[in-house]
């Protein structure tokens, strides 16, 4: 498994990377190369994992590649070369094992360099094949032509060549989303399958909170305060809904960028003594921190998926989502209010109506949260995601075999 991308604690794709390997572990002998700086956290964390476990390589770049990232390296650059030498550096060992996985990182338009390997390739699940919404890019600000070269490179990808070697060597394209499965070119299409790239444990699922009966309605956002996120479309969303609903309140936990733009657009629209701002928590905490609230929204204008869903359905929370990119393949018009991003203005609308929606309906709040958590349990849990992967490597390697018989 290639996992450049993983690490324990440390949430998002970190997480996901590690969590495939420690859950394909339990059915495979597996083998994981990552970077070597992310050494120190696995070890510590295999001590209190039982067996059995995957073996870990650590691989990395020369240092002066690795002081270049910190400075003006682009980590993309610095990806493709690490995969690229990834690819050369264990050339020869490749026949040792049955398959090989490409996990981390997941964008489909870097998927390794795992050509005309001697055993099949499975790659993904793959995603980045998401647009942001053209109508939203007010919302980028100064970013609104790097996000708009983006989007060019991802609709002229069909033209990368290496994107052609990397799906014609694989025996089986996973792809995270219906945006990102659009994006391969229509002559891989009986290799690819739908899955989504991340999961949770299913310790981690539990009934809805007794918060739920609290009267004094809060919300929760949760993520990085980037445009990408798009936290602006909450706080205007919550000042709508004040309106009609006054004891609504908001935490946005998080760090980034537009925190003091935020601080001061909460102020001009009258809504700053409503909003607490905590800023970034351990990913330890999330869970618990999520079962104090009553209701989650999700406002991402771009995400291959949303970790930060899957755990606030996880804990019973009902959500309030945009119905496009990842968000679309986790929640479900049962568990979640979801708002077609149309417009800012009619977005901004929505939100605002859905909070007022859920504020006032402890039993709409209840069956979305319910139904939230049954979905996770039932679609989402890591152990479950394993198995079903765990099915696809048999097969794969069960076709390679009868291909070998005379």
């Amino acid at each position: 498994m290639s996992a450049y991308s993983c690490e324990p604690g440390k949430g998002s794709e970190p997480e996901v990377g590690w969590q495939w390997a420690i859950n394909l572990a339990r059915h495979h002998d597996l083998t994981v190369i990552t970077r070597r700086n992310n050494a120190d956290a696995i070890r510590a964390r295999l001590a209190d994992l039982p067996r059995p476990h995957p073996q870990f390589l650590f691989y990395d770049l020369p240092e002066l590649l690795q002081r270049w990232k910190k400075t003006w390296l682009p980590v993309a650059v610095y990806y493709l070369i690490w995969q690229a030498a990834v690819r050369w550096r264990f050339r020869k060992h490749l026949v040792q094992f049955d398959l090989i996985h490409h996990v981390t990182f997941n964008s489909f338009r870097q998927p390794g360099f795992w050509w005309f390997c001697p055993v099949p390739v499975v790659l993904g699940p793959l995603g980045g094949g998401q647009i942001y919404p053209w109508r939203f890019l007010p919302l980028m600000k100064r970013r609104w032509f790097a996000e708009v070269v983006r989007s060019i490179t991802v609709c002229l990808s069909p033209l990368l060549p290496h994107l052609w070697l990397s799906f014609a060597s694989a025996s089986i394209i996973l792809v995270a989303n219906r945006d990102t499965e659009k994006r391969v070119p229509g002559v891989f299409g009986r290799k690819l399958r739908r899955m989504l790239e991340t999961g949770i444990a299913r310790r981690f699922i539990r009934n809805p909170s007794g918060a739920q009966n609290d009267p004094n309605v809060r919300v929760i956002w949760l993520s990085w305060l980037d445009e990408i996120k798009a936290p602006e479309l909450i706080v205007r969303g919550l000042a709508a809904a004040r309106q009609q609903e006054p004891g609504l309140t908001l935490s946005m936990i998080g760090d980034g960028p537009l925190q003091s733009n935020l601080r001061e657009l909460a102020a001009r629209l009258g809504v700053a003594e409503a909003i607490s701002w905590t800023g970034r928590v351990p990913h330890a905490e999330v869970m618990e921190l999520m079962a104090r609230h009553h209701i989650f929204a999700f406002t991402s204008l771009r995400d291959t998926s949303g970790n930060v869903l899957l755990e606030a359905m996880a804990v019973g929370l009902p959500a309030i989502t945009l119905r496009h990119h990842g968000a679309a393949e986790i929640a479900t018009d049962d568990t979640a209010i979801r708002i077609e991003p149309l417009s800012i203005s009619q977005t901004i609308a929505e939100l605002g109506e859905a909070m007022v929606r859920l504020a006032r309906s402890p039993q709409l709040r209840y069956s979305l949260g319910e139904a939230a958590r049954r979905r996770v349990a039932q679609v989402f849990a890591w152990e479950k995601k394993a198995l079903e992967m765990s099915a696809l490597y048999e097969e794969v390697v069960a076709v390679k075999s009868s291909a070998r018989l005379p």
